[in-house]
C-alpha cells in the first residue's frame, strides 16, 4: 500500500499541478485534484462517504480504490484539458457548487 500511497501522491502533488501550468486546467493545486479524484471515484462529495476527521483520505482508502484512483489520475494525464474540466464539474455539482449542465 505504501508503494501506492506514493504514487497517488506523486501524481497529485507533482504530476497534475505540474500539468495544470501548461494546460488550460480548471484547477491548479494537489488539494484540488484530490478532491477532483476522490469525489469522481465514488460518484459524490468524497466526504459523504470517507470520514475527514480520520487524517488524510487518500489513506482511507482500500487497495482497490486506491489504484481506482490512480488510474483515474493517470486518465487526467492522458486526455484533453477538457477531460479534467468535466471531472471538476461534477465534483462542483455533487457539492451544489455548479447548477446541472450536460
Amino acid at each position: 500500500m505504501e508503494k501506492l500511497h506514493e504514487e497517488y501522491l506523486h501524481l497529485t502533488n507533482e504530476v497534475l499541478p505540474s500539468l495544470a501550468k501548461k494546460g488550460k486546467f480548471p484547477v491548479r493545486f494537489n488539494h484540488c485534484f484530490q478532491r477532483i479524484i476522490l469525489d469522481n471515484l465514488f460518484g459524490c462529495c468524497w466526504y459523504d462517504v470517507l470520514d475527514k476527521t480520520q487524517g488524510a483520505a487518500y489513506k482511507q482508502l482500500n487497495k482497490n480504490q486506491l489504484k481506482a484512483a490512480i488510474a483515474l489520475a493517470k486518465q487526467i494525464i492522458s486526455q484533453s484539458d477538457e477531460y479534467i474540466e468535466e471531472l471538476n464539474n461534477n465534483s462542483l455539482r455533487w457539492r451544489g457548487k455548479l447548477k446541472n449542465k450536460k
